[in-house]
């Protein structure tokens, strides 16, 4: 009944006001804005997009994890860049522009992509014995419902009443943050028994992609732009997921708690690793700046 409750109410509510805040604090010149400027934008959601899964695939492959735990790392891979990217590139003195325009639009590409994902990797991994399937143009529309129109409307109260927006971009974000943990402890203790057997296998598989999408990060910005506020946001969106969308993946379409644990993993793993890199491009900016 609580598991009910959680996956077919707040987990939705709360992934719906995630991107609320999200459409509040935009506006349509952040879509247009890097026009001049597509080669780290364009490389930078195809590494999103595509490399990430892959590589999750590969990982999940090479450790032998179960079914449900590979699939949720698949999962982890197929998610867009999370919000709180943003406000790590915005500490990290990052641009700004460039990790907006990198979520907000990976989170539109996600529609078609991850339930295009998630169905081969149901396939691959339970093959002839899976007892659960992923409706592709139904995932689409759950999908669309919950990010897109919640973004569309608050971009809509942004154009319209832009004092409005500012003002509860930040409070509709915590709540929808403080909903987001509410939900990922309820699900630790809805799986107490098998959480700890599921943290060890998936574990190292979890910080193994982290610290690979990382470095795929780092890689693309490091050969598509020479400004370094751009690497930076484009490391970040690749350290940062938005492991709600993921975790209504799994719960609330594939009824499969298990498989959400990946994603909780990830999101630990990466705020730890995004606060390094924050730490270490704060560090070396005013090492810089003693230099001088």
């Amino acid at each position: 009944m609580l598991m009910d409750i959680i996956s077919n109410g707040v987990l939705p509510g709360a992934l719906a006001l995630i991107m609320l805040g999200m459409g509040l604090s935009l506006t349509l010149a952040d879509f247009v804005r890097f026009r001049r400027r597509m080669t780290p934008l364009l490389c930078a959601l195809g590494s999103l997009l595509l490399l990430l899964p892959v590589a999750a695939l590969t990982i999940a492959i090479v450790f032998r994890l179960p079914p449900a735990l590979a699939v949720g790392l698949v999962l982890v891979g197929a998610c867009p860049g999370g919000t709180f990217s943003n406000l790590l590139t915005h500490y990290a003195r990052g641009d700004l522009a460039l990790s907006v325009s990198l979520t907000a639009i990976a989170s539109i590409c996600v529609i078609f992509t991850i339930p295009l994902i998630v169905q081969f990797a149901l396939a691959f991994f339970l093959g002839e014995q899976r007892d659960i399937s992923l409706p592709v143009l139904e995932t689409m529309r759950q999908i669309f419902l919950l990010t897109i129109c919640p973004v569309a409307a608050g971009m809509l109260i942004n154009h319209r009443w832009p004092t409005l927006a500012s003002k509860c971009a930040d409070p509709i974000k915590n709540i929808a943050g403080v909903l987001i943990i509410a939900v990922f402890l309820s699900i630790i203790f809805a799986e107490r028994d098998s959480f700890a057997t599921a943290f060890s296998r998936a574990a190292l598989p979890v910080i193994l992609l982290n610290l690979l999408s990382v470095f795929v990060g780092g890689c693309v910005g490091y050969f598509t732009t020479s400004r370094t506020a751009e690497r930076r946001a484009i490391m970040l969106e690749h350290t940062i997921k938005q492991e709600g969308l993921g975790i209504f993946v799994a719960m609330s379409l594939l009824g499969m708690t298990e498989m959400a644990l990946p994603l909780m993993l990830n999101s630990l793993v990466g705020i730890a690793v995004g606060s390094m890199i924050v730490a270490f491009s704060r560090f070396q900016r005013k090492r810089q700046s003693n230099s001088k």
